[in-house]
Formats: structure tokens, sequence, C-alpha cells
């Protein structure tokens, strides 16, 4: 009876400490390591992405205001009194030395970031939020290629700027 407490207690360490193929979040370096389809946010506009209308109900516009394109890639929301939001999606090009890929790059602002950086689960993609007084950077990576990015100017910032992360992810195209 004695061998079989052990084993029990050997399965339980195993179960408990995670298969020998686990690998820790910080050491990830995929988005396949993290249960989510890969996404493309840069295949539809950041202004498309996050609708005015749904802008309007996460209080980013006020009532027949717009989101302003700023380029290709990034889209200004404010509601003219206390707030403002801007949205980017970003490509990684593996040929530029500097442009670390979006899960490595996430993971190591969100551990090795310092003291105003934390990591942050997005609908279950890997991010971090770097805070500053009544603001937020966001940081999400939705691809092994693509990331996006908000930074969000406002009272609750890093509150507001996962909101606005969540439906930019729901507006993003699997790829």
């Amino acid at each position: 009876m004695r061998g079989w407490r052990w084993a029990a207690v050997g399965v339980a360490a195993v179960l408990v400490g995670g298969c020998g193929g686990e690998v820790d979040l910080a050491e990830r370096d995929s988005i396949d390591q993290f249960d989510v389809p890969p996404l493309d946010p840069t295949a539809r506009h950041p202004c498309d992405l996050l609708p005015d209308e749904t802008a309007i109900d996460l209080g980013l516009l006020g009532e027949g205001d717009s989101g302003v394109p700023q380029s290709d890639d990034n889209c200004f929301f404010t509601d003219a009194i206390d707030s403002s939001v801007d949205v980017r999606v970003e490509t990684h090009d593996p040929d530029a030395e500097e442009d670390e890929p979006p899960v490595p790059h996430t993971l190591s602002a969100a551990f090795e970031g310092g003291e105003a950086h934390e990591y942050v689960a997005v609908e279950g993609y890997p991010g971090y939020t770097e805070t500053f007084p009544d603001s937020c950077n966001l940081g999400v990576a939705t691809s092994d290629e693509h990331s996006l990015f908000v930074q969000v100017s406002a009272e609750d910032a890093c509150e507001t700027a996962i909101r606005t992360a969540r439906s930019v992810i729901a507006g993003s195209p699997e790829l």
C-alpha cells in the first residue's frame, strides 16, 4: 500500500508541475504556445477594427465624433474632454536587426521592463502594460508577425487600454 501512495504523489507532482514540454510563460517565443489563433490586425485599418460606435460605447469618443486615421497603421480617438486613445498595428520585419518578434518582445517588456511594466493577457493573447500617471501603454502580440499597441491618456488608462484592445482583437481576422 505504501508504494501505491508514493506513485500517486509522483503522478500528482507531474500534473501540478506541468508536462515536460510546457514552456514557462516568460520563455515562450510563439503565439502557438498560448492556445489562441494567430490574428492579423493589419488586414484592416485600426479605425475599422474599432468602429466609431464601439469607441463611443467605450467612452473614447463623444457622440457624433469619429476616429482619425493618423497613418496606414494607426487611429486616434479622443472625447475632447479628458481622454485620448491611439491604436496602432504593426508587422514584424524579420530583416530589421532591431525588430524583435512580437511574442518575445512582449514578454521581455512584461517581465524585464521594470517596475512600471506588468504582464497582462488580453483575450488570451500575451501583453504588457506600462503605466504612467494618468496614462498607459499596452502592447499585445497577436501572432508571430503582428502586434497591437494601444496608448491611452485617461483616468483609468490601463483598464481603458485593455477594453480597447479586446474590441480590436474581436475585429481582427485570423491568419
